[in-house]
């Protein structure tokens, strides 16, 4: 799901977005492992509030400790059949099923029509009723006067003056193959973990020997995300109805994170969001012929779908490096992914899956898929390899997404986290660049960019 388009993931993402607690950037006062981030939720959270007026998010505010709430959502998506029978089944177990937050509309908003339920959240909204950088943001640039915007550039390395400072960046053209320079006042790396590390790390200069912005050496380093695992099954009570349209926004609900007292409760789950549409449980059931078909359309309309999503920690050996000796297409060094999950991160996510099989006796039906007894993946939320801290001895950037060593150039994604929680981590990517922004604009005005 890397993929060199114009609006990047925003193109194909699920929209889920939830704001990071107080204690998820507090992990080593808290709890003593992983680090404090530099900045508190108090500073953070006037920057959730604006992106989530922004962009359009539905949801309400739960009253979760774990999952702080904005002010200004739209109204909630309704939980369908099987969610109600899983909120109904599941609560003696502590765990809440409540209406899921994204950044969906289910209202007309901002000059973009309300969702019609097709169940395509993930294969680009034609509609532009999930927020994506194209249908949503980019005409709004485009009205400033104020853009310019290239397509099909390649970033090969960020450039530097005699003094250290970016001036600008090297590109190649992916039409042309022809290699150019754009100048620049101030650079923003937004490439995403593996790819912003790898263009920093092949941005070496006198001035920058090991990369750029990485006299600490933590450039590439502290990988860390989510690993995940998912449950399938086929609820008895609604097996056999008759055939209806579930397909909806696909995850309409969500279950917060509910144990808050031990970290290996660092989990969720997100609902439904492989959707109706394509009969799984095909693969499970035996037989052939008319009692085959027969069977898989009988179990179709009891389908219920969780995905479990855990905190991984931040170590220094889990990293993003280059290898000068091996090159993509266009000539510019690969990058090499090192990484193994931890002890903690196993004993997370075993508590995730010992939870799903738990929901599962709770729950009358068919299982056909349960999390694999070791973790994999990142679900594609992967953060870390530039993160941010206080001392520049131990991070690359300062609270406001800016580098420790080169005073104009910011990252604002997901390589800049210290630590992940068990939330999808767009959100807070936002409002840290929405803050950076912010910062950019008031130093500039200073003079002091």
């Amino acid at each position: 799901d890397r993929i060199r388009v114009l609006g990047g993931r925003t193109v194909h993402w699920n929209a889920v977005v939830l704001r990071y607690s107080p204690a998820d950037l507090r992990e080593y006062s808290l709890n003593g492992f992983d680090v404090d981030w530099p900045l508190s939720y108090d500073e953070l959270a006037p920057y959730y509030e604006r992106i989530e007026q922004m962009i359009g998010v539905c949801g309400k505010d739960d009253g979760i400790e774990t999952l702080p709430a904005g002010r200004h959502y739209l109204p909630p998506l309704p939980l369908r059949c099987s969610e109600q029978i899983l909120r109904r089944d599941i609560a003696g177990m502590g765990a809440k099923v409540i209406s899921v937050r994204k950044a969906l509309l289910t209202r007309d908003y901002d000059n973009r029509p309300a969702c019609h339920y097709c169940g395509h959240c993930m294969d680009g909204c034609d509609v532009s009723a999930i927020y994506s950088t194209p249908g949503s943001m980019l005409p709004k640039a485009r009205r400033t006067g104020n853009l310019t915007l290239r397509q099909n550039a390649l970033a090969r390395e960020i450039l530097v003056d005699k003094n250290g400072l970016a001036r600008g960046v090297s590109i190649i053209d992916r039409e042309t193959g022809r290699e150019e320079e754009i100048r620049a006042r101030i650079v923003i790396a937004c490439c995403a973990t593996v790819e912003t590390a790898r263009l920093l790390l092949n941005s070496k200069s006198p001035a920058h020997p090991d990369g750029l912005g990485n006299s600490s050496g933590v450039v590439g380093r502290y990988l860390h995300g989510h690993s995940a695992g998912s449950t399938q099954m086929y609820l008895k009570e609604l097996q056999a109805k008759a055939p209806s349209n579930q397909d909806g926004a696909l995850d309409q609900c969500l279950i917060p994170r509910w144990d808050a007292k031990s970290w290996r409760g660092t989990y969720d789950f997100q609902v439904n969001y492989s959707g109706y549409m394509f009969p799984f449980q095909a693969h499970a059931v035996r037989g052939y012929g008319s009692a085959f078909k027969k069977r898989v359309r009988e179990m179709q309309s009891g389908f219920l779908m969780m995905g479990g999503f855990c905190k991984v920690t931040a170590h220094p050996e889990n990293r993003v490096t280059v290898d000068p000796n091996r090159k993509d297409a266009h000539g510019i060094p690969i990058p090499v992914v090192r990484f193994r999950f931890n002890e903690m991160d196993r004993e997370i996510y075993t508590s995730m899956r010992n939870s799903a099989m738990a929901m599962t006796e709770r729950l009358k039906g068919d299982v056909t898929q349960l999390p694999p007894e070791q973790p994999s993946g990142f679900a594609s939320h992967e953060n870390g390899t530039v993160r941010m801290g206080s001392d520049p001895k131990t991070s690359a950037l300062n609270s406001f997404c800016q580098s420790h060593d080169v005073r104009n150039l910011f990252v604002t994604d997901g390589s800049t986290f210290p630590t992940s929680s068990e939330k999808n981590p767009t959100l807070t990517i936002m409002a840290l660049s929405l803050r950076a922004a912010d910062y950019i604009k008031e130093r500039r005005k200073r003079r002091e960019l």
